[in-house]
Order: C-alpha cells, then structure tokens, then sequence
C-alpha cells in the first residue's frame, strides 16, 4: 500500500509540475502535431529497475503533454470515448506502476499516448462527418439535430465559417418551418397576400432556404397571374360594353403586370380601333345632321375630323368635297341676297346668273337653298327689267347720259334703264357743266331727273 500511494504522490507531482511546462505559458496556442514527439518505445524486459522507471516516467510525460494538446483543443467536446480509454490506460498504467512493474506501466503509457495521438489525427475525419450530418438533418427540417452537430463541428475547429453560418440556419429552422406551414395553409385557403408574407418572413429567417423562396415565388406568381386574370376580364367586358374609359383602366392595368403579354397588346388594338370607330361614327352623324340642316359649314368641319381619325374614311372625303362646294354656293348666294344692290353692276349681276345655273334644280333635301336661288332669281330679274325714267332740261343744254348714249338738247326725254346708278352730264357754252347722278330702283322708277347748265361763266 506504501509503494501503491508513494507511486500516485509521484504522478501527481508529475502532473503538477511537467503540465504547466508541457502546455506553455497562459494564451499560448496548441502546439502543431509534428511538435508532440512519438511515444517512447517500451523498456525492454531486462531493463535495470532504474533506467525502465525512467523510462516510464518518459511515457507518462508524453501522455501528459498530448492530453493538454487536446485539451487545447476542446476534446472533451468530441473525443470523450477514446479520451475515456485513454484515461484507462494511464490508470492501468498508474497501477503497473505503483507496483514497480515498471516495463508494464511504460507499456501501458505508450498505449494511451498512441490513443490521443489517434484521436487527434481524426480531427479532419470528425469535422467532416460532423459537418455532412449537419447539412443531412438540416436538410430533413431537423432543426435540433443539426445544431448538435454543428456545435460537434464548431469544437472541433472553432470558428469555422460555414459552420457558424449552420449553426444559425439550425437554430432558426424551428421557426422558419412554422412561417413555411403557416404559409401553406394560407395558401390553400386562397389567403395569396397572406400566404407570401408568410413565406417571405421564412426567407427572412433563413435567406439559403431554397424551399421558401419557391414557395414564395410560386405564389407571387399565383397572384399576378389572378391578379392579370381579372383585369383582362374587366377590360374586355368593358370593352364590348362600349365602356372604353373602363377598358383603358383594366387593360393598364394588365399592362403593368405583363407589360410584353400579346393578349394585352391585341385588346389594346382592338379598344384603339373600337374608338377610331364610334368616333368616325360620331362624326358621320353630326355632319349628315349638318348635311339635312343645309349647314354646310358645320358639316365640312366634322368631315374633316373625320379624315383626322381615319384619312381613308370614304363618307368622308366625299361628304367634304360637296359640304365645301355647297358651303361656297350658299356663302355666294348670301352675299348677293344680304346686298342686292350689287346686282346692279354688270359683272356682279353675270355672277349672280352664273349662281343660279349652278344651283339650278336645287334637290328636294335642299329646300333653304331652293328659296334662296328664288329669291336670288327674283332678285336677277328685277335687275334685268328696265324702269321708265323722264330727264328734264332747258333745250340749250346738251345731255350725256354715261355708258348709255348722247341724248343731245331737249326739254323732256323718257327712256328706260335697268336699275343702277347713272350720271348724266350737261353742257352749255358760256355756262359752267354740270353732273347729276340718279339710280333707277328696281321696284319703282325714280321722279324726274332734271339736268341744265344755269351758271354763267
């Protein structure tokens, strides 16, 4: 029993003293592996007593110096099993050399020395498994399970990016997947706004959670397409309504959902077209009214807004040419019935004749322009009929009467003259000439002009 405590005293002094040299100085780092020397080989048999104890003190430091390399290295978090054999062996070892059996407690030593130096070797072997056991479980929603292995993964290399990035997927998984069901029974009840939200604060909680970016998609997608749906729908029964306003609206709208999509882009055409037409329409009614009222100008306006939506509108060219003729007829006439008198002129009057073959046998439809080429025509004749006239004078007066004749001296003259204005002249010698201008109405004859030289020179 003396030797048993005197041999444990002995290793626990070792401990002491050798750990805090074998491991450094505090903050220092762990040795690189090529540092940590092999295992001494165990004494042989006929070893002296003296050199085989100091040769299991050798082993025994070895141990020491790679359990505080591991140590270092977090091994109590993933190496526990061959840590815990290890630890037999020394005890083992601790035994053999409590009872002075030397050679046996190197043996044993060197055994648990080749153990930890096993275990550190499968650092890279453990980082990897751990690291695909991860991915596995995160993969299959076990949230819990691939923190476990991630913090496996994180002991094993502190630190290590892609396992701190897991390690957050992991433990957001348990609420990502509540977001994702959440979504799901949105979606199948037809809560489309709902259900995205949902998904896109799954994504939020894990941005590389492929699932929730599809399912967040697929229902963007959803909506927009219903969301197209209902405008086209809209636009169309608005547009066969005649509803054009709503039509623009809803197809706008689509528009702006799908602004490349062919069944957009047609209905835009045919709404374009459906208005070209109701307003050709429009236009062709408010001038055939003008047509039927005789207001000429007012239909030539509307032809004209017509050739502007449709420049190959047939009614339209067509209607123009004879609203402006008439509008040009009716303006003639007008001017000469608004000035009668004009007629009195002989290239006026030729004008007003000219006006009356051209609306000669004005039609049915036509009855303002009928009366006014009566009117007119009455007009041409009262200007054409010569009025009985009676010029006075002295007898020794000689009396011209301008564009009609030398009507020579006289006391008394009566001629007829179409009506008009005329003047006449007199001259007498040793008198001073005079002029005196009369007009000859067309409805009543003018009093007698008289003309006579009475101012002597």
């Amino acid at each position: 029993m003396l030797v048993l405590l005197a041999g444990a005293l002995g290793l626990a002094v070792a401990a002491v003293v050798l750990l805090p040299a074998l491991v450094g100085p505090p903050g220092a780092g762990p040795e690189p592996r090529s540092a940590v020397a092999p295992a001494p080989p165990a004494p042989d048999p006929a070893t002296p007593p003296g050199e085989a104890r100091l040769a299991a003190e050798r082993a025994l430091q070895g141990y020491l110096k790679q359990r505080a390399q591991l140590e270092l290295l977090g091994a109590e978090a993933w190496g526990g099993d061959e840590l815990g054999a290890a630890a037999a062996a020394v005890a083992a070892g601790d035994r053999s050399f409590g009872q002075r059996r030397f050679v046996d407690a190197a043996a044993e030593y060197a055994a648990a020395t080749q153990r930890l130096t096993a275990l550190e070797a499968s650092r890279p072997e453990r980082l990897a498994v751990a690291l695909a056991a991860a991915g596995e479980a995160l993969e299959a929603g076990d949230g819990a399970a691939a923190a476990r292995q991630y913090k496996m993964a994180l002991s094993l290399e502190p630190g290590l990016e892609e396992a701190e990035r897991g390690l957050a997927r992991a433990e957001a998984r348990a609420a990502v997947l509540d977001q994702m069901a959440a979504g799901r029974l949105a979606e199948l009840a037809g809560r489309l706004e709902e259900a995205e939200a949902a998904y896109r604060d799954a994504m939020a909680l894990d941005q590389a959670y492929a699932p929730a970016a599809d399912a967040a998609g697929r229902v963007a997608a959803r909506r927009e397409e219903l969301a197209f749906g209902q405008a086209m729908s809209a636009a169309l029964t608005a547009l066969d309504a005649g509803r054009y306003a709503a039509a623009q609206q809803g197809l706008d709208a689509a528009k702006r959902l799908r602004p490349e999509d062919r069944a957009v882009r047609d209905a835009l055409h045919r709404l374009a077209a459906a208005r070209r037409g109701d307003e050709l329409a429009r236009h062709r009614t408010a001038a055939e009214a003008g047509v039927a009222a005789e207001a000429w100008g007012e239909a030539a306006g509307h032809y004209r807004a017509a050739l502007r939506v449709d420049p190959a509108a047939g009614f339209a060219s067509a209607g123009l040419a004879r609203a402006e003729r008439q509008a040009q007829l009716n303006e003639r006439i007008d001017h000469y019935l608004a000035e009668p008198t004009r007629l009195h002129s002989p290239e006026p009057l030729a004008e007003a004749e000219r006006l009356l073959a051209a609306a000669a046998g004005a039609p049915a439809t036509e009855p303002k322009l009928a009366a006014k080429t009566a009117r007119l025509a009455a007009l041409v004749r009262a200007a054409q009929t010569p009025r009985p006239v009676t010029l006075l004078s002295d007898g020794a007066t000689e009396v011209t009467l301008f564009h009609v004749a030398r009507l020579g001296a006289f006391t008394e003259h009566r001629l007829e003259l179409r009506p008009g204005r005329y003047t006449a002249l007199g001259a007498r010698p040793g008198y001073r000439d005079v002029r005196v201008t009369f007009t000859v109405g067309a409805d009543l004859a003018p009093a007698p002009v008289d003309v006579r030289c009475q101012e002597r020179l």
